[in-house]
């Protein structure tokens, strides 16, 4: 609240400034240090989009909400930046309001999994999981509008941001750019080792040298049927090597007392094997566009898309059973008609959206054998006998020298395959008309049908595990009937194919008053539909969605504003694992007893009278563009969840509806940016972002459980300890904290040499800690969420030095030039007891915790240890022609 009122009243300086000088179009007038100089001459005209230094478009028919807090990156600026061969979801982040997590660019508390990412308004995002899914390289764009928030009721949004590129179209003639990159990256950083933990086998990755091109021609194809044709087409094919180590190491017990050395602190390990392995993988976008134009007729088809290949490993395992390659493919076929008349512009978009998932043994001998899991290094491993040998030598006869401590030693075959194709097809069609000198009036509806087909297999159609030896426990996918007695008949299939389904259907109505020049009032109602599966139906969802804007320079030099709006959650085909069906397995262990169990694969239940999952936002701010050359930006955000979508000890439902603590998260954020023109020879753009995002609903995303679409663990607990905590509710993951960003471009010449230099620095807070015990209630947190502090600072400089000569340019791209290494993340699981939490509490408490007989309880050694790093240096060289 304090953070709003300041925010107020900094807008409302900012507008009487703007009002006492209706010329204030120098900077020095602003900032009253300005002495006599000429008239300004006449503003340019603000009737085209993204003109720099027009804070709103005259242009009645503009589809860009006048409150929109929207931030327009041109490819042109970004590939100035340090970027080397980005694609655009990894630019999205340079927005103003937006931050990153482990799967994406985040906005407004929300995770990188609840964002709308489309590709000239054709919906491309990942149909399993909502996140980026088609990547579309920067040679290949026109620029990105990525919006934090404040959307009308024509927006396709969800509960995050949205980020929309725009492609390359031709031009008046031919014309062919190419571009090469050679990089090359420091050594990965390494986990450290709890004390009082042993893994048999440690995976290291590292990347190696990559190599990638981009070729891109555009151009003119003639006169077509009374119009004009044009094309547009590139290739950027991208090679990353990866060296992967494993070392293996046993137990030392060099007394033969029976203990092994070192403990209860870290063990004393003897390196005994150590291999590694090269891989390649790939990287290939592509596109192919074609448009013909005629009078007020427009019509852009367009081809999209990447195919890629990478290899994960397991570190535990033989390297003949560790190895998986994965294939995927995505990609867009768009067509779009427009027709724009004096008073009546129209649209009409069909798109469809493919993807496809591959996986493989990445060892041919590993294709058909069964993956065999065990919780020791058995006697005898076909695939590597040196394991067995070094593990059972009798060096050390008193101790188990080759321990499996944690989950199981996999050997023989892969094991789980997926395969994954889902396609999206989608109709919109949106109808602008103008229907005096004051009003502008929208409508519109669009369809979006997700359909997604899993098949799950196993190598050698069975896997097996092994507590200890003599047990057998063997895993299998069935198909029709089985009976839950060992031995008896059962339908063993060789793999489990299910579809899941969705459907988004939306209309909208919306108007737009002018009642003068300087004013705009938009408000609308927008209508969604969310279907998941033939049981999670959420059929009326009203969102109202309105605003205002006011220029008091006028001719589009500034904008005042406000607006609200409701928001609906857009569900992807991915939970349909857990509201349709999962797969039927069935396990026939043979030890002891032989006994089977059969899961049918049974998916939660949907609790009648679910709601469905809703944001409500209020926004407000300022943005002045002064003669051309600057701009100041400044707005603030609030936004609160009224309902989540979980699964509870009632099934899938809207948490705290039944019983215990309702799901909630709400942020408040101020973001600020002042920019210069990106066409002068020095171009600056400083951009600060404060705020904080408290709650107990994480969203489908969650840094400790991994993607877990609505499905994690937050709400499954039982008892009155779990379900009525307070400590719940506090600082999330997404909490941004402070975040400053600045990119600076400066150009010159020496000699017959253009010079350029050009930076990305960034600096943003740590994510808030937590204490979390996993206890017979299920995960609680035992202190308030986000309390014990912060991660350390993230900080990071990207630095570019390109010259320009003969027509080439020529670039180094250095990231993470100072090398830091602080963690961003750190495993926060304190205790695994029967404990319950300490409301109210701090982390000073923790050291008196005890458990349920009143015993203390230690804190695990892995307690507040890095689980991952930033990235290390890296050095991009690229060569540029353009023909």
């Amino acid at each position: 609240m304090r953070r709003s009122v300041t925010l107020a009243a900094a807008l409302a300086a900012l507008v009487g400034l703007a009002e006492r000088s209706a010329h204030a179009d120098d900077p020095r007038d602003l900032f009253g240090v300005g002495g006599k100089h000429p008239a300004p001459a006449p503003a340019d005209s603000c009737d085209e989009p993204h003109t720099f230094g027009c804070a709103s478009v005259s242009d009645p028919f503009d589809a860009t909400p006048p409150f929109a807090l929207s931030t327009w990156l041109p490819a042109t600026y970004l590939r100035r930046l340090p970027v080397s061969d980005a694609t655009h979801d990894a630019v999205a982040q340079f927005a103003l309001g937006a931050a990153r997590d482990d799967v994406g660019t985040t906005f407004g508390g929300a995770t990188g999994l609840e964002n709308r990412w489309t590709i000239e308004g054709a919906p491309a995002d990942s149909i399993r999981t909502g996140g980026a899914d088609t990547r579309v390289p920067l040679s290949f764009l026109d620029g990105i509008t990525v919006t934090a928030g404040g959307f009308a009721a024509h927006d396709r949004t969800s509960t995050g941001g949205t980020i929309d590129a725009t492609l390359r179209r031709g031009t008046a003639h031919h014309e062919v750019e190419a571009t090469v990159w050679g990089g090359l990256t420091a050594e990965s950083r390494r986990r450290p080792i709890a004390s009082g933990s042993y893994f048999l086998r440690r995976l290291t990755a590292d990347a190696g040298p990559d190599l990638s091109a981009a070729i891109v021609a555009t151009g003119p194809l003639g006169r077509l049927a009374g119009g004009t044709a044009w094309y547009a087409a590139g290739i950027a094919p991208a090679l990353a090597r990866t060296h992967f180590t494993w070392r293996t190491s046993r137990l030392v017990d060099a007394n033969d007392d029976g203990a092994i050395d070192g403990l209860p602190g870290t063990p004393v390990t003897q390196l005994v094997i150590e291999t590694s392995e090269d891989t390649t993988g790939y990287l290939v976008p592509a596109m192919a566009r074609a448009g013909w134009d005629r009078g007020p007729h427009h019509l852009a088809l367009t081809l999209i898309g990447q195919t890629s290949q990478g290899t994960r490993f397991l570190a535990n395992a033989t390297q003949q059973a560790a190895g998986l390659d994965r294939t995927d493919w995505a990609g867009d076929g768009i067509a779009t008609y427009e027709g724009k008349w004096k008073r009546t512009h129209a649209r009409l978009q069909l798109a469809w959206h493919r993807s496809v998932h591959r996986e493989a043994a990445h060892d041919p001998a590993a294709a058909n054998l069964p993956q065999a899991l065990t919780a020791y290094v058995p006697t005898t491993l076909a695939d590597d006998p040196a394991l067995t040998q070094v593990c059972h030598d009798n060096t050390y006869p008193n101790i188990e020298t080759c321990q499996v401590p944690f989950g199981y030693f996999a050997s023989g075959g892969a094991g789980p395959l997926l395969d994954l194709v889902g396609d999206r097809p989608t109709a919109t069609a949106e109808v602008t008309h103008q229907l005096d000198a004051h009003n502008v009036l929208r409508a519109g509806a669009t369809l979006e049908d997700s359909r997604l087909v899993n098949t799950a297999r196993l190598t050698g159609d069975v896997q097996t595990r092994s507590l200890f030896d003599g047990h057998l426990d063997e895993l299998r996918y069935y198909h029709g009937s089985c009976e839950p007695v060992a031995h008896a008949s059962c339908g063993y299939a060789h793999a489990s194919e299910l579809t899941y389904r969705t459907r988004y259907t939306a209309a909208y109505i919306e108007d737009t008053w002018t009642p003068q020049d300087d004013l705009k009032v938009d408000g609308g109602l927008r209508w969604e539909l969310m279907w998941v599966g033939p049981r999670l139906h959420f059929s009326n969802q009203l969102a109202p969605r309105g605003g205002f804007a006011w220029d008091p320079l006028g001719g589009g030099r500034s904008r005042v504003w406000t607006s609200f709006g409701r928001s609906y959650v857009m569900l992807p085909a991915g939970i349909g694992a857990t509201v349709i069906r999962r797969d039927p397995t069935v396990h026939d262990a043979m030890g002891f007893s032989d006994t089977r169990e059969v899961d049918a694969g049974a998916a939660y239940s949907v609790t009648s009278g679910i709601r469905p999952m809703a944001q409500d936002e209020l926004t407000a701010g300022i943005e002045l563009g002064l003669s051309r050359t600057f701009r100041v930006t400044a707005w603030a955000q609030g936004r609160w969840l009224r309902r989540g979508l979980e699964t509870t000890p009632d099934g899938f439902n809207n948490p705290g509806r039944v019983e215990g603590l309702p799901a909630r998260r709400s942020s408040e954020l101020l973001a600020a940016e002042i920019a210069t023109t990106p066409t002068g020879k020095l171009t600056l753009r400083a951009g600060y972002l404060v705020g904080k995002t408290i709650g107990n609903f994480l969203g489908p995303y969650d840094p400790r459980q991994g993607t877990i679409l609505y499905n994690g663990d937050a709400f499954d607990g039982t008892g009155d300890a779990a379900l009525t905590s307070g400590n719940e509710m506090g600082r999330l993951p997404t909490d941004v904290g402070h975040r400053v960003f600045v990119e600076a471009d400066r150009r010159g010449r020496l000699g017959p040499v253009v010079l350029e230099l050009s930076t990305r620095l960034t600096v943003a807070s740590g994510r808030p800690r937590s204490a979390f015990a996993d206890t017979d209630l299920g995960v609680i947190a035992l202190v308030p969420r986000g309390s014990i502090g912060r991660g350390p600072m993230l900080s990071q400089a990207n630095v570019r030095l390109a010259a320009r000569w003969e027509g080439f340019d020529l670039t180094l791209d250095v990231f993470n030039a100072f090398d830091r290494a602080q963690s961003t993340s750190v495993d926060e699981l304190y205790a695994d007891a029967l404990v319950r939490p300490i409301e109210g509490g701090s982390y000073e408490d923790l050291v008196f915790l005890k458990n349920t007989d009143g015993h203390e309880v230690g804190r695990r050694t892995a307690f507040g240890l890095p689980l991952a790093f930033q990235g290390p240096v890296s050095a991009v060289l690229g060569v540029h022609r353009a023909f």
